[in-house]
């Protein structure tokens, strides 16, 4: 017989319950669908969707977590170590049913690395 978690463990034990937190939220939504087509790095994306930088920061940690978002290293024209972000899903679908969260996801193609 399987135990039911009370609602407040749900959220922190149950990944899906993480993702779905993050799909609803709407910078993170805007964020991913900024970064499906090609990587970008924080700033670049703070300053496109006129998010604060330590938002951004805040929101591609959780993403990453949830493992909504890849990242990829490698160095700037300067010679600086850089990071890039990229949203591993192009699609989500969200369905609730007898109480259970059911989450279907999209891989996104053009991430590379991640077969």
């Amino acid at each position: 017989m399987r135990k039911k978690l009370r609602p407040l463990l749900v959220e922190k034990y149950d990944i899906s319950h993480k993702v779905f937190n993050e799909l609803a939220d709407l910078e993170s939504r805007h964020i991913l669908f900024s970064i499906i087509n090609e990587p970008k790095m924080i700033q670049d994306i703070s300053k496109e969707l006129n998010i604060p930088l330590s938002s951004t920061y805040k929101k591609i940690s959780k993403l990453k977590d949830c493992s909504l978002v890849s990242e990829t290293h490698g160095f700037s024209e300067t010679g600086h170590v850089v990071t890039w972000y990229q949203s591993r899903i192009t699609n989500a679908k969200i369905s609730i049913a007898n109480f259970e969260l059911n989450l279907s996801f999209v891989k996104n193609r053009k991430v590379k690395g991640d077969r």
